[in-house]
């Protein structure tokens, strides 16, 4: 099939992630980024910030709604897959005119704040199939979105999240005790200072945003390639969900263990069901992270045996090419009902 994506252009590599497994499934794939703004549109919004009552918000989102409608204006396009992009009613009812056999599919993987119900809620009016990516989510919303909605949890990728050659230079660099990568939230900030409270060298700390976590020494945002440096190289790697986190699993708790990285990772009452994949050691509060830590940091023989089942059993029940099969092979048997 000819599948078109409209995704982030984002450090963690979401869209190309995707576009990648797909084409490994023998599809053809395009992709464009729906908040990548080239030239001409940084020209189009200054010009339209100039007029009365400009919202430039506003003003981006349909010019980027104007380059989709272009961009698939001559081309043969079996599906949209639209990874949290700006997809409207209008958009998708002229993609139609000219491809009236197309299949929209909306992905939202993110929490869902009142923007993302927003969202799933206009998609639900035109897109053919709806994607969430917490259990909890899923749960909640289908009584209301019905058979169109799917729990498409995220996932890994071998071609991906695996870190590759290191070089001495790197191992220098991200080799440490205990090490986080990720945005700054007020939560992940009381955690990291807890843990130092408890530890002969801080956390490692790299991400967006740790210049409102006082205190705690930081570096900037890493690339996804340095991520998996960082888990493969660090002894312990910590992950914190978001607080609003609704029963799931985030992009981290795949990739720790898939660049062969031990992870500490805040509870979720997901992993107590049968049959979901344990891809580290779960803590229920601050005291055990830092129990955990400890032991861990002392018992470098169990951190090593979790880290290679972990990442095996990552490898093996979380590659995002049979999840994207199935989901392809569900639009398909909605088609044929």
């Amino acid at each position: 099939m000819n599948i078109f994506i409209e995704g982030p252009r984002w450090t963690g590599m979401w869209t190309e992630i995707i576009a990648n497994a797909l084409r490994e499934l023998g599809h053809q794939v395009d992709y464009d980024y729906h908040n990548h703004k080239t030239a001409l549109d940084r020209l189009t919004l200054a010009v339209q910030s100039l007029g009365p009552n400009s919202d430039r918000s506003h003003n981006r989102v349909q010019r980027q709604q104007q380059r989709l409608r272009h961009t698939l204006r001559n081309r043969r396009v079996d599906i949209l897959l639209s990874i949290q992009g700006n997809i409207d009613r209008h958009t998708a009812s002229e993609l139609r005119e000219h491809l009236p056999d197309l299949r929209i599919v909306y992905w939202w993987g993110d929490i869902l704040t009142g923007k993302a119900h927003t969202r799933l809620r206009e998609a639900a009016v035109f897109a053919d199939s709806l994607l969430v990516s917490y259990l909890g989510n899923y749960q909640a919303l289908k009584p209301t979105y019905g058979d169109r909605l799917q729990y498409f949890p995220f996932g890994v990728s071998a071609a991906f999240h695996t870190p590759g050659t290191i070089s001495a230079r790197d191992r220098n660099r991200f080799s440490k005790p205990v090490a986080f990568v990720g945005t700054y939230y007020p939560e992940r900030c009381a955690l990291i200072r807890h843990l130092n409270q408890h530890l002969e060298t801080p956390v490692a700390v790299w991400g967006r945003g740790w210049r409102k976590c006082h205190g705690i020494k930081h570096h900037g945002a890493l690339s996804l390639a340095d991520s998996l440096k960082v888990f493969h190289c660090s002894k312990i790697s910590i992950n914190l969900h978001h607080v609003n986190t609704a029963n799931g699993f985030n992009m981290k708790y795949f990739e720790i263990p898939a660049a062969g990285g031990f992870q500490l990772c805040d509870w979720q009452p997901l992993m107590a069901m049968p049959g979901t994949v344990q891809a580290g050691v779960a803590c229920h509060s601050a005291d055990e992270f830092a129990s955990q830590t400890d032991f861990y940091l002392e018992h470098e023989q169990q951190r090593q045996e979790i880290s290679l089942a972990s990442r095996a059993s990552v490898l093996a029940t979380s590659d995002y090419k049979p999840r994207l099969a199935r989901m392809l092979q569900a639009l398909a048997d909605s088609d044929a009902a």
